[in-house]
């Protein structure tokens, strides 16, 4: 079995195991520690002869998610124990003025950092090798094309088309960022969205 697992015991009350430990079965000078390991090694039948009258069953611990709202658990009372497995019950309930202010801040510094890694990816692409030193022969290009750069004045021309490009990249990954730190809900701004070719 493994966990998550919970044990359901004949007087009804469960037990929810997280992570493998070692632990007891009965009670007293009668109680038998059995190995952490057997929570990976035992089989169905082995929990039975092992531990009669316990009920070892996967627990499935799975918050509902919905915008607005966290999910708070429930008393193990009301937990849904079927023929295969336990569930945790959850309720949903509304978020606090300051969860949601909490929220909406973190999915904002989300939405910056996406931007900013989609800026890096599109200046690395269009990067280009540093300058050779001789101007003659040109500038050479990441795929490997040679752009004749025969005099001053075609070197100056090149530099300033990359400056634009650069310039207009990081001018639009900050729109970008001041728009997904302003917005109501920052899901609604596409970091992959108006940038320039």
């Amino acid at each position: 079995m493994r966990t998550p697992a919970i044990i359901v015991k004949g007087d009804g009350v469960f037990q929810p195991v997280y992570t493998p430990t070692a632990f007891y079965f009965g009670e007293g000078d009668d109680a038998v520690l059995h190995p952490a390991a057997a929570w990976s090694l035992w089989s169905a039948v082995d929990w039975t002869e092992m531990c009669p009258g316990w009920k070892v069953l996967p627990l499935i611990d799975v918050p509902p998610v919905a915008p607005g709202k966290r999910a708070e658990q429930r008393p193990m009372a009301e937990w849904i124990v079927g023929p295969d497995a336990v569930e945790v019950a959850y309720r949903l309930v509304d978020l606090s003025d300051a969860e949601h202010e909490g929220e909406i801040a973190a999915a904002r510094t989300a939405k910056v950092r996406a931007i900013d890694a989609e800026r890096d990816r599109r200046l690395e692409l269009g990067a280009l090798p540093d300058w050779p030193d001789d101007y003659a022969k040109g500038w050479i290009a990441i795929d490997n094309t040679r752009l004749p750069l025969p005099t001053p004045a075609d070197g100056v021309a090149l530099a300033a088309a990359v400056a634009l490009a650069y310039s207009a990249t990081v001018q639009h990954a900050c729109d970008l960022k001041d728009a997904a730190l302003t917005a109501a809900d920052p899901a609604t701004v596409d970091e992959l969205a108006g940038w320039p070719d």
